[in-house]
């Protein structure tokens, strides 16, 4: 587990980066049918897509969701974990009654 650990600890961050500069560094446009569409991958010099490509482009580039789906798992979730964190602690202290000793409890007075 600890030598997974290690792996992630170096792999994730160089993933993100890659990822992030991916997208961000090589961002450049192609006019399709008059439609300006612009996009970000690794490429060499001048270069064309298929129709596929520029479609799967344009829905991967306009995916729009709702958060309403996120809201309802995450509320119940967060409000479960607000009841158990503030939940006390509770201890429980069994005492056990001396047999003989000091009793430290003065005797009850009759009056």
């Amino acid at each position: 587990m600890e030598k997974l650990r290690n792996i992630l600890k170096w792999f994730l961050p160089l993933l993100f980066i890659a990822y992030l500069g991916g997208i961000t560094l090589f961002t450049h446009s192609h006019v399709v049918n008059g439609v300006i569409i612009v996009h970000s991958h690794p490429f060499k010099g001048e270069h064309e897509h298929t129709e596929t490509q520029v479609e799967t482009i344009f829905f991967l580039s306009s995916f729009v969701t709702s958060s309403l789906p996120a809201v309802l798992f995450v509320a119940p979730a967060f409000l479960i974990l607000l009841c158990v964190l503030t939940v006390p602690g509770v201890e429980r202290i069994k005492c056990v009654k001396a047999r003989c000793g000091i009793s430290l409890r003065a005797p009850p007075q009759n009056n």
